[in-house]
């Protein structure tokens, strides 16, 4: 019986042993990609990024929307991020040159602003204003302002959009 199931396998040009540990292997991904799905869920819209941490499905969830901008053309170079934490609803803008200032638009509604230098945190009242504006608005306007010149940015809010209802499936609250 050996000799012809080495016989049919060298028919195939894969030894027994070869396909038996592929097969284990796979096996051990699999369950590696089911531990860390559980230790995290992240899902990505457009350029917009979700991720939230693990926990109980009851409440609000420990949740960040992030999107990266970013001039790569002329002068200056810059590269920024908005992170928007949906359990505190904290907003801010990070990046590189540090930011010094920013000023955020959704749609016609009033401007948001932060003065903060290098991680350019916006006021709660303000933030939590922006993030009932981006649940149904059409465009972001980001304006961030470094020791190295002023960086202009405009952004959809369809994968923010997408994420809080992401996060919705996946069980947690997201008002």
């Amino acid at each position: 019986m050996l000799k012809i199931l080495n016989a049919r396998d060298r028919c195939y040009g894969r030894p027994l042993r070869s396909i038996q540990l592929a097969a284990v292997l796979l096996i051990l991904c699999g369950f590696l990609i089911r531990a860390t799905a559980a230790a995290a869920e992240k899902f990505q819209a457009d350029e917009w990024v979700t991720e939230c941490a693990p926990g109980t499905r009851t409440g609000t969830p420990d949740c960040a929307i992030t999107v990266p901008f970013w001039q790569s053309h002329g002068t200056p170079k810059g590269s920024f991020a908005l992170v928007i934490m949906v359990e505190t609803g904290n907003i801010g803008i990070v990046g590189e040159p540090y930011p010094m200032r920013a000023v955020l638009r959704v749609d016609k509604y009033p401007p948001a602003e932060c003065r903060q230098p290098r991680y350019c945190v916006f006021p709660t009242a303000q933030a939590l204003a922006v993030l009932k504006q981006l649940k149904t608005g059409s465009l972001i306007l980001i304006d961030v302002y470094t020791t190295r010149g002023e960086f202009n940015f405009s952004l959809t809010p369809k994968g923010f959009q997408a994420g809080i209802a992401q996060i919705r499936a996946w069980g947690y609250r997201a008002d």
